[in-house]
């Protein structure tokens, strides 16, 4: 990069932001673009205007808040300067007109500027924006020699329409990658479906041709006992299956989000009846402590998924009788939701793994309960979606402590 003394910028005209520089930025960025390796398409693009301009220099130049980067060059070893030196950021000023200046040393704008009086010597400059659908310039498609001189009508028009390709390029390469993401996320459908289901489908299946067969000399004892093996495993196939459809539908953006101020005391309430029955069945009481006019900002659904996940993981590795601590609290700003139980806890190598879906990561409860390992990864993506985080502390043997924080406000 070439240096800047104080004198030149002082002398030199520097192109003021675009009006629209906020919403100009956040459209660069959508293409996650900056900084990434050369690629054929977008060098050929720079090699023919190169070409059919005449000149020794040619650039795609995509201008961030501090910089200009150029994404391909022709005749030039810079990856980059400085926005200030951008002759690039004068032309996104006017995104539909090219910008053309035959002679620099002439030019108030740029007779200073250190790329004309030294390296690459700069005397022509023609650059054509590089304008999005929603007219948003994020650089420009540029050309430059070091002699004065015009472009012919012909060449003007064929680098306008060469800056087309290059923002035709981005969408393709835009639309390329998300389909990639969505071909990783159907793999990791498939990838858990096969994981996930066919352990307790093939559970259900064994234990139905038990009671279906009317020679398997079960006794009515046995009977019952695996008609409630039968509803167990079902009940864990149906939350794994609504675990991955929850996955799948976040990952590609379809899950609803709707925010809004609730009441954290009547979401707590609804998850503590949803779990009622498995708590129960073990002996777990669940001691309460939240405000009844304490409030949050957040997706009803989610949060209530999340918290009912955590309450559930609880009950599933709590010892019988034991009890479960619920504490909801707020410093104005956030509120911060624990969920501690006093059961087996987790061993410090797995503690890593649970947010992680593509490990799958499980293991069994306190009574033999299974589940899909796919909980916790959610609850951590729903509460970043919230605009919080979820945190796990535990101590093998001893219990765990999951700690959910959100917003209070909007």
């Amino acid at each position: 990069m070439v240096s800047l003394s104080r004198s030149a910028t002082d002398r030199m005209i520097i192109a003021p932001l675009p009006n629209d520089e906020s919403d100009r930025i956040a459209a660069l960025k959508r293409y996650q673009i900056l900084d990434t390796e050369a690629e054929e398409l977008f060098d050929d693009i720079s090699k023919i205007a190169a070409a059919i301009c005449d000149v020794p220099i040619a650039l795609i130049s995509l201008i961030d808040e501090d910089r200009q980067w150029f994404k391909s060059k022709v005749g030039l070893e810079a990856t980059e300067t400085p926005r200030e030196y951008a002759f690039c950021s004068h032309a996104i000023l006017q995104p539909g007109e090219l910008l053309i200046v035959p002679d620099a040393s002439k030019d108030p704008r740029f007779c200073d500027n250190p790329l004309v009086t030294g390296a690459p010597d700069i005397r022509f400059y023609a650059g054509s924006p590089i304008v999005t659908n929603d007219r948003q310039a994020l650089g420009t498609l540029c050309v430059i020699d070091s002699k004065s001189r015009q472009l012919t009508e012909a060449q003007a028009e064929a680098l306008r329409h060469l800056s087309k390709q290059v923002c035709a390029n981005l969408e393709l390469r835009l639309a390329r990658k998300k389909l990639e993401l969505l071909n990783e996320a159907k793999n990791k459908f498939f990838s858990l479906i096969a994981h996930d289901l066919r352990s307790p489908i093939n559970s259900i299946l064994s234990i139905a041709e038990l009671l279906v067969d009317p020679n398997s000399g079960l006794s009515p004892e046995d009977e019952e006992q695996f008609k409630k093996h039968l509803y167990a495993s079902a009940r864990v196939t149906s939350q794994t299956a609504e675990n991955l459809l929850s996955l799948i539908q976040f990952e590609q953006g379809r899950f609803s989000f709707e925010p809004r101020s609730l009441s954290v005391r009547e979401t707590l309430s609804a998850c503590e009846d949803s779990i009622s029955g498995s708590c129960k069945s073990k002996g777990i009481r669940i001691l309460t402590s939240c405000n009844p006019d304490l409030v949050a900002w957040a997706d009803s659904r989610l949060l209530q998924s999340i918290v009912q996940n955590l309450l559930s993981n609880a009950v599933k590795f709590s010892h019988l009788s034991g009890k479960i601590l619920l504490n909801a609290r707020s410093d104005g700003e956030t509120v911060t939701i624990t969920v501690q139980d006093f059961g087996q806890g987790i061993k410090p190598k797995a503690l890593d793994l649970l947010f992680d879906y593509t490990s799958s990561y499980s293991t069994s409860g306190t009574a033999g309960e299974h589940g899909s390992g796919l909980g916790l990864a959610l609850c951590k993506q729903f509460s970043q979606r919230l605009g919080g985080d979820l945190v796990l502390e535990s101590e093998y043997g001893k219990g765990t402590t999951a700690t959910l924080t959100i917003p209070a406000k909007e």
